[in-house]
């Protein structure tokens, strides 16, 4: 192993330490510009600290405005969406990878095909199609929407751990009593772990940071989501800077501890493989 010199191991130190700053230093000034009071939001020059830092905004944040209900409409919908594509994609994958059908290649092409499409093309039939249901201002138009747009690359994700287990394992499983099921839940799914986690918080982040959809499909402000919430707080003539610098700290804190708890299964994910021949 080659032993780097203490010049090198300087730079390297350097370059890391203003990683870390250019990294870190957004999320304290938008904590900073939350603590401080409105009137010294555009003190010049700026100032990277005040005296009269407080908790008004979060204050005001939580008890004078829905904004708790926001946080909670967004944590329903995105909780819900993940559980139902993880759940959907765990299927279709197994399904694709564990039984001989028919087309299953072109099927998979058109799955990648699907999520190439913008968006916003499926906007006014979606709309049309849930108005219909009866689902415009209900979390399951949303829950909907957002686990149809994640399924198609969830599928993908899957299919390469799953594929990258044995066929041998589910012979084996099955040799000895167990059900497709069974060998599904209790020796396939703890294998494919790291692939689930990446999945999951992949359709996290997707029905967490969505807008547009939450826009178009919600119109009771009792069931708008952090995005739209957050949105409406720019007013046309005056924003609230500490306020909203305050919701958009709240918002990332789910987020943030997801990919603390997780970030160990998620490195698995990406590396899979890396180091197979």
């Amino acid at each position: 192993m080659n032993r780097t010199s203490p010049l090198g191991q300087a730079g390297l130190w350097i370059a890391i330490l203003i990683a870390a700053v250019v990294t870190v230093f957004p999320f304290y000034w938008m904590l900073n510009t939350a603590l401080k009071p409105q009137s010294e939001v555009f003190l010049s020059p700026p100032a990277f600290y005040s005296a009269n830092w407080s908790l008004e905004a979060f204050r005001t944040l939580l008890v004078e405005r829905p904004f708790a209900r926001y946080f909670l409409n967004s944590l329903i919908v995105s909780l819900g969406s993940t559980l139902l594509s993880v759940a959907l994609a765990t299927f279709a994958a197994y399904g694709f990878t564990r039984f001989h059908i028919k087309g299953a290649g072109a099927l998979i092409v058109f799955l990648l095909f699907t999520k190439m499409l913008p968006e916003t093309l499926l906007i006014i039939p979606y709309f049309r199609l849930m108005s219909e249901l009866g689902l415009i201002n209900s979390h399951l138009s949303l829950i909907l929407a957002y686990s149809s747009f994640a399924l198609p690359f969830s599928v993908w994700m899957l299919i390469g751990f799953f594929r990258s287990i044995p066929l041998e394992i589910d012979e084996a499983a099955i040799v000895d009593g167990a059900s497709r099921i069974t060998t599904l839940w209790r020796v396939i799914l703890p294998l494919a772990r790291p692939g689930l986690v990446a999945v999951a918080l992949f359709t996290f982040l997707i029905s967490w940071n969505a807008y547009v959809w939450a826009l178009v499909l919600t119109t009771d402000p009792s069931m708008f989501v952090l995005s739209v919430g957050i949105a409406n707080m720019v007013g046309e003539y005056r924003v609230q800077w500490n306020e909203l610098m305050a919701a958009a700290m709240i918002a990332a804190v789910p987020v943030m501890v997801m990919f603390a708890f997780l970030e160990r299964h998620l490195v698995n994910a990406l590396t899979a493989g890396a180091v197979k021949g």
